[in-house]
Formats: C-alpha cells, structure tokens, sequence
C-alpha cells in the first residue's frame, strides 16, 4: 500500500520536475515487482513480494568514532555499551514488537511499553536501543513506499526517544550505516525527508550531521540538504 505524499512533498516534486532515475544496479528488488511510483526526489520504488534483505546481526555502535561528537552538546551523561548477546536479544524482541504492532496497528504507545521493558530486562543502555529501533524500523521495509508507511505508525514512539540533536544523529548514523550495509543508499533521501515530514528529525539536526557524514551519503542527500538550506535561509529572512 503506498502512502499519500504530503502537500509538502508534492510541492517539492514539482519543483524538481518529477525525475525518474532508477536505482542504481544491484539496489532493486531481485523478485518480480511493480513499479508503485516516483518519490519526490526522483527515486523510484517498486513492490517485492518477498523481503530483500535480512539483519545479520553485525553489532555497532554509533558512540564508537564519532562519540566525542555526539556527547559534545550533552550534560554529564554518558553511555553505557550493552554486551553484544544482549545487543542481538534485545534487537530481536524489538523487531518483533515493531512486526506485531504494525500488523495489528496496536496502540504505538503499547509497543513503546514492549520495547522498555525489553530494554531493561536485557540490560541494554538508552543509545543501543534507539539504534535496534532505528534498525527494526529500517529492516521491516522492503521499499521506500513500505518505510513511508511504517514511519507514520511509528512516528510517535521515536518522537518519545528522541527529540534533541543528540539522539536524532544518533538515528541519522544508523539510517546512513545500515544502507551502506545493505547497498540501499538511493534510498536515503526519501527515507530522512519522510522522517523529517514526520517531526521525528529536525532540519537543524540533518544539516549539522550532513556536514560530516560519509562521502557516499552525503551524494545521495544533497538535493534535499540543500532544500533545507533554502528553507532555512527564507524562514530567516521572514523573521
């Protein structure tokens, strides 16, 4: 089922006049699919009637390389890494949480629940689980069309664990990690402008993450980067 595009985003389709690149090789569906649309920034996406990808279990941690940037703004927290068998318990409790919601269409604030107390009985610290949610959200969609669909269910919930710069590049890293890992990047743009329609991320959170985020995803993004740039310039002009 493909989601209606919002106001907002059909204005901007039509500023980019609608292009129709394809994925580059190797990042389409490999089962028979159909094409459902054109996203507002040119991107293609199709149904599969199979998932095309499934979650090996690579643990990372975003508070690894790039810690001392995401805590440079922040009090005197500081994160606690889980143990990786806790990391791969608790991620497959989270995504079987986010299936069963969805599915159901549960009140999101009841997953919310389920995902705590998962948390806790795991042990895990407040950074690995914004990162599997990250991670459960991104995986249960085969298509751009399916992510656009999941993020408005569960919009509310990363609202709730998110919400300042610290977090929301928290989930940018995972977002830009895990379509370097699954060879998804062409979808990045539309994912992160869904996430930004949704409250879920902050312009001003993107462009501060965009200035150093990989080579590779800051290509794909920048069109919608400077988009927001524009916004921005305008939006201060206005006051």
């Amino acid at each position: 089922v493909v989601s209606t595009q919002s106001t907002e985003s059909s204005g901007i389709n039509a500023e980019y006049g609608g292009d129709t690149r394809c994925s580059e090789e190797g990042t389409s569906p490999p089962s028979t699919h159909e094409v459902l649309g054109v996203d507002h920034w040119g991107q293609v996406y199709e149904s599969d009637g199979e998932d095309r990808v499934g979650y090996c279990c690579g643990i990372r941690r975003v508070l690894g390389d790039r810690g001392d940037m995401l805590l440079s703004d922040s009090s005197d927290s500081t994160p606690v890494p889980s143990e990786p068998d806790q990391e791969v318990g608790f991620y497959g409790e989270v995504l079987d949480s986010f299936k069963a919601g969805y599915l159901i269409r549960k009140d999101v604030d009841g997953v919310l629940i389920e995902v705590n107390a998962s948390k806790h009985a795991y042990n895990v610290s407040v950074w690995d689980q914004l990162i599997h949610a990250t991670r459960a959200l991104l995986e249960m969609s085969a298509t751009v069309a399916q992510f656009r669909s999941h993020a408005e269910y569960f919009a509310p919930l990363f609202i709730k664990l998110a919400g300042d710069r610290q977090t929301e590049t928290v989930i940018l890293e995972e977002v830009a990690t895990w379509a370097v890992e699954m060879e998804r990047v062409d979808e990045v743009q539309s994912i992160l402008h869904s996430l930004y329609d949704l409250d879920v991320l902050d312009e001003g959170s993107i462009l501060a993450w965009s200035k150093g985020c990989e080579e590779e995803i800051k290509e794909r993004i920048e069109r919608f980067v400077t988009w927001l740039e524009e916004a921005d310039e305008e939006s201060s002009e206005d006051d």
